[in-house]
């Protein structure tokens, strides 16, 4: 007899947009917050959730905080109140992030991304 059993890792977005002005870089952004978790499952039929924990990563340089408030993440992931904030003693860096040279060509309007001194998609200059 077989049995195909395994672990695997699951990521959930919330819906909670909170504008913000960064910690890391001074710019203004939002958090955009996340549940993560293990699945475990039986003949690819899941069973239950364990390790569930909460992040929020910024929008302005994709910094990642773990949420150490656990009541205020599954208040978020539930939406038991719509009006959730926050704080800085609720959350913990656990990646600062780095700001971008993303841009649009002012031409073609393709994204980007780099110190780029002509544009990727069609050679006009930056």
């Amino acid at each position: 007899m077989v049995f195909i059993a395994g672990i695997y890792p699951k990521r959930k977005e919330l819906n909670y947009y909170v504008p913000i002005i960064c910690k890391c870089c001074g710019r203004c952004g939002r958090y955009e917050v996340f549940v993560e978790y293990n699945v475990f499952s039986l003949f690819f039929i899941p069973l239950f959730k364990f390790g569930k924990k909460y992040y929020a990563k910024t929008t302005c340089c994709n910094s990642i905080y773990l949420i150490i408030n656990k009541e205020k993440g599954y208040m978020i992931e539930k939406r038991r109140r719509q009006n959730i904030v926050l704080n800085d003693e609720d959350l913990m860096l656990i990646q600062k992030g780095t700001i971008s040279g993303t841009g649009k060509c002012p031409y073609c309007g393709c994204e980007v991304r780099g110190n780029y001194k002509y544009c990727p998609n069609c050679g006009n200059p930056l």
